[in-house]
């Protein structure tokens, strides 16, 4: 089956979910907001309708309200968003927003959430629009969430292959966080086998504290975050990796 075919399938599943209710496509549905490339998926879903609703309370706009709602979010909230993230929908206090990533600046973009009262913190919780449909009304077989949930979740199972595969992926601006966390966990799984690429792991969960530090909070974070890991590896039983944590929290080698 061709890409467009199997887009088209996927869509067609997700219309026929129990609970989802759909508007038709009139043929005044609108256009694709101007100058701005339109996503394969994004096409096949509005190719099937015009704005969609799911059972969690998650709206998909219309095709043809996508640029003024984004323009009126970000002139009333004075919003410095960069031009090619659009408002696509909402779900109680999230405003659910595609970045389409045209300069591969953003890790290649995706579907974003962002509180109301913070809609300049985005959280990328898909690859795309069908997939984050497909997640939340939990298909089986669905897309694969973002690098940054699946980290998250694997982080939580402490499942090692899992951990090494996401943290080889591009990561979203802003997801340092769930780095350091990821990375943490990866370090202590590692520690746990006498494995000296712990520190690697180790020292990529410093490197992402660092970056998320406020200004000028630089050094303590740093000093923390090899404390955190020293900690992680001597409650791994690896007490020289934990050492080599601890000297390199000291400014050691």
């Amino acid at each position: 089956m061709s890409a467009a075919g199997d887009l088209a399938s996927r869509v067609a599943a997700l219309l026929a979910h129990p609970g989802v209710e759909a508007r038709p496509a009139p043929p005044d549905a609108g256009a694709w907001p101007h100058g701005l490339a339109e996503p394969l998926d994004v096409a096949a879903l509005y190719a099937a309708t015009d704005g969609l609703a799911l059972p969690d309370g998650t709206r998909i706009l219309p095709l043809g309200e996508l640029a003024r709602a984004t323009a009126w979010l970000t002139e009333e909230r004075s919003l410095d968003w960069a031009r090619d993230l659009l408002v696509i929908g909402e779900r109680e206090d999230l405003v659910i927003v595609l970045d389409l990533d045209a300069a591969g600046a953003r890790a290649g973009g995706g579907v974003l959430e962002a509180p109301t009262d913070g809609l300049a913190s985005f959280q990328r919780v898909a690859r795309s629009a069908v997939g984050y449909l497909e997640r939340r009304l939990g298909v089986a077989g669905a897309e694969p969430a973002a690098p940054e949930v699946r980290a998250r979740e694997a982080a939580a199972r402490r499942d090692l292959p899992a951990l090494v595969e996401v943290l080889a992926e591009a990561m979203y601006p802003g997801a340092e966080r769930q780095i350091a966390h990821a990375a943490l966990t990866l370090g202590a799984l590692l520690s746990e086998r006498g494995d000296e690429a712990a520190l690697d792991a180790f020292a990529r969960s410093v490197a992402a504290r660092i970056a998320a530090a406020p200004r000028g909070a630089g050094a303590p974070e740093r000093l923390a975050a090899w404390r955190a890991c020293e900690i992680a590896a001597r409650e791994a039983g690896a007490e020289a990796i934990a050492a080599a944590c601890a000297a390199r929290g000291r400014g050691g080698a």
